[in-house]
């Protein structure tokens, strides 16, 4: 069974959600059954950040002007690397990956259907990965896009159900970027409609005609300093009455002026040659602003409300975010640079282990040292955002998928949730039948990251992945 959810979405954020919110999407889990579950931190909690707000702080710099505009520089630095760069980045090893993750399990497509056993093999022949690197030439992305570990748009699952809008997981999806992204393409598959390609956080093939080669004007134009960040999430970019298309929050790109009503900005189109050209077009004036955004908590705060209740997905999978998409795309007009994976944001900055302390010690820890609208809490797989106390508990804004649930009879369920969303640090704590090894601390928070100050010497990252 499933409920829909009323959410009423105004400028700033959301503002409503109600006893509705409560109706999460409680519907069969690949495990049991949960069915007429309450959360009660979304019933009690307001679902607009912007509310956590503490009005004598709102709108001091949560790190120093200075600060903010040299780690800005170093953002876009990393940013336009690609384009820099003559040598790949990654290792064999790590192109590889996927085909010897999945070569053994095919696994299912949509609709459950079961993928051929020679599907994955035939994949690698076009990809031949004994060439790589090969062709390599600095590029721009021309659409919104995904990043694949394989160079397929079949979607792969373990499970006879297969990815579907209620299921947003596809093992072949690393992530997804905007259009006007500088990337540096490192193989070319045989059948040249697929370029492995990576930015300076991704790894992934990408469709051909997502791409365009660039050259040194090109370049010159681009990276011309003057860059304003979207903040308002699938703002239109326009050309006259034409929409180009729509861009996420989060994205970037070059600034050429503007009016009181819009903000020019160039874009890149493909010919058919596969070249990149400049367009210029246009986003509405409030849609952009100049990078990077003041850190304040009030800037950070309407960022966040402008994704509060996004639908979950798995790597952008149907152009949703995960939980590292949102903390990432939530910071980048901040000027403050983040890794693809969870655990690689955690130790992108100062991170504090909470290694061998109670849930209380690490709540009272929260508190004490956090800095609300700058700090990531982590656990394995998992990245969130610290907001601040609310009735003496510390509060979080993330994007997750569901809460475990184990009857008497020891069979597991889950909770759907499914998006981003304001809770405690324990959602469904209340409920009796949460998987009892998580019973204590259901998020199992293992440190937390402060943003803006440098990390520690000899911190290992709490978790790796290609």
């Amino acid at each position: 069974m499933m409920r829909k959810i009323l959410i009423t979405k105004k400028k700033g954020g959301i503002l409503g959600c109600g006893i509705a919110l409560t109706l999460l999407f409680v519907m069969l889990a690949w495990g049991g059954v949960a069915s007429g579950a309450v959360i009660r931190d979304l019933d009690n909690l307001s679902q607009n950040p912007l509310a956590y707000l503490e009005k004598s702080t709102a709108d001091e710099p949560l790190l120093s002007p200075q600060e903010q505009k040299r780690l800005n520089t170093e953002a876009d630095l990393l940013y336009f690397a690609p384009w820099h760069r003559t040598e790949p980045r990654h290792t064999p090893e790590q192109v590889s990956w996927g085909f010897r993750e999945y070569g053994k399990t095919p696994g299912y497509g949509k609709g459950g259907r079961p993928h051929p056993k020679e599907w994955i093999r035939k994949m690698a022949v076009n990809a031949h990965l004994d060439d790589f690197p090969q062709r390599i030439f600095p590029a721009v992305t021309v659409n919104h896009t995904d990043f694949r570990h394989l160079p397929t748009r079949e979607p792969h699952s373990r499970y006879p159900k297969g990815p579907s809008l209620d299921n947003p997981f596809d093992n072949f999806q690393v992530s997804s970027a905007p259009a006007g992204m500088p990337v540096l393409v490192t193989l070319v598959s045989r059948d040249r409609k697929w370029f492995l390609t990576e930015t300076s956080h991704l790894l992934g093939w990408v469709p051909a005609t997502d791409i365009a080669a660039v050259d040194p004007e090109f370049m010159k134009s681009w990276e011309n300093g003057r860059y304003v960040a979207i903040v308002r999430d699938k703002a239109a970019v326009t050309v006259g009455k034409r929409v180009l298309f729509k861009t996420p929050l989060g994205a970037i790109f070059p600034t050429t002026g503007g009016d009181t009503e819009q903000t020019w900005i160039w874009t890149a189109a493909r010919d058919t040659e596969g070249k990149a050209s400049l367009r210029k077009a246009s986003v509405a004036k409030a849609a952009a602003a100049d990078m990077p955004v003041p850190l304040t908590p009030r800037h950070v705060a309407g960022l966040a409300s402008e994704l509060a209740g996004e639908p979950y997905g798995w790597g952008g999978f149907y152009g949703r975010r995960d939980c590292s998409s949102l903390v990432r795309d939530i910071f980048t007009p901040l000027g403050l640079w983040l890794p693809r994976n969870s655990g690689d944001q955690a130790v992108a900055w100062k991170f504090i282990s909470f290694k061998n302390l109670s849930s209380a010690e690490r709540e009272a820890l929260i508190i004490r040292q956090g800095a609300p609208w700058r700090t990531l809490l982590w656990m394995p797989g998992h990245i969130m955002l610290y907001i601040g106390v609310h009735n003496g508990k510390p509060l979080i804004f993330h994007n997750f998928w569901r809460i475990r649930t184990r009857d008497a009879a020891g069979k597991r369920g889950q909770i759907i949730i499914g998006r981003a969303a304001i809770t405690t640090l324990h959602p469904g704590g209340e409920l009796l039948n949460l998987d009892p090894p998580r019973a204590d601390r259901p998020f199992g928070i293992e440190g937390m990251t402060l943003l803006g100050e440098p990390p520690e010497n000899g911190t290992a990252p709490p978790e790796k992945k290609p």
